[in-house]
């Protein structure tokens, strides 16, 4: 594709319908997917988000929020990125690294369409290290400004299906606490299977919770507005993690929630989504 950089020894392929051959180089839209292949004929598919502005954190009196999530400020991004359809699997995982950090662990269902997970936030580095030597492209982890931007795709409520305010529609949306482990399914679930936000991603809320490249901050006073992560150096002690998982709280699944966690931490309920 002539608009679209493609991996160094066409080691990276992206699908493009013809349409979009005859038009010649359009502009990107919301929601436009790029799909690369992975070694053993792994497709990755990444969707396009749009340059734009939008206000990061809880709205003023939000439902189940906390002062984490403060204070409300606009991030504008210059340009637009990348990020994953869907959180990374374990046949993605298994296709770069060739392992299977997950095997033997509780709470993780036997499924290579299902997220990998049992991965800390320095298994996911050395995991975008290898993906970057293969493809010749820049992934990486979003940064949390970017994730939330994403999850909300220009919806400005508690949750990119509206407010839910008895989360009566969350189960459309989301795997949480009451439609998995609640009743016994307390695993991450297959990919794609709840219905996707307006910019076409899936599972931004639930299913497994998503690292972030930023360091944690107990709230958002001198964040960056530009949407870069917020890194300290010498780097923090521990580093973000957004959208709630199988195992917690509806609340947990809310846009603007944010968590901390060291990056040597691991679990079933912990995985990640690339950015580019």
């Amino acid at each position: 594709m002539l608009c679209r950089r493609l991996a160094s020894l066409a080691l990276a392929v992206t699908i493009v319908p013809l349409a979009l051959l005859l038009m010649g180089c359009p502009s990107r839209a919301p929601g436009d997917i790029d799909t690369l292949m992975l070694p053993g004929g792994v497709l990755l598919e990444m969707v396009w988000i749009p340059p734009g502005s939008f206000e990061m954190g809880r709205y003023a009196g939000e439902q189940d929020s906390d002062a984490q999530e403060d204070p409300q400020h606009e991030v504008t991004f210059s340009s637009g990125f990348w990020i994953g359809r869907y959180e990374l699997t374990k046949r993605q995982w298994s296709a770069v690294m060739s392992t299977t950090p997950w095997e033997g662990e509780s709470g993780v269902l036997d499924d290579s369409l299902s997220p990998a997970v049992c991965v800390s936030w320095n298994d996911a580095q050395v995991f975008v290290a290898a993906l970057n030597a293969y493809t010749g492209l820049n992934f990486r982890l979003p940064s949390e400004a970017e994730w939330e931007y994403a999850c909300r795709a220009s919806t400005v409520e508690r949750f990119y299906w509206g407010d839910d305010p008895g989360y009566t529609l969350i189960n459309d949306y989301a795997w949480w606490w009451d439609n998995a482990s609640g009743v016994s399914e307390a695993y991450a679930h297959v990919v794609g299977l709840k219905l996707p936000n307006a910019w076409g991603l899936y599972d931004m809320s639930g299913n497994v919770w998503e690292w972030c490249e930023d360091d944690s901050h107990s709230d958002y006073t001198g964040a960056p507005t530009d949407g870069a992560p917020w890194m300290d150096w010498p780097r923090g002690y521990s580093r973000v993690r957004r959208g709630g998982g199988w195992a917690g709280g509806a609340d947990k699944s809310r846009s603007a929630n944010r968590y901390t966690t060291d990056p040597s931490f691991t679990t079933s309920e912990l995985g990640f989504r690339l950015a580019r």
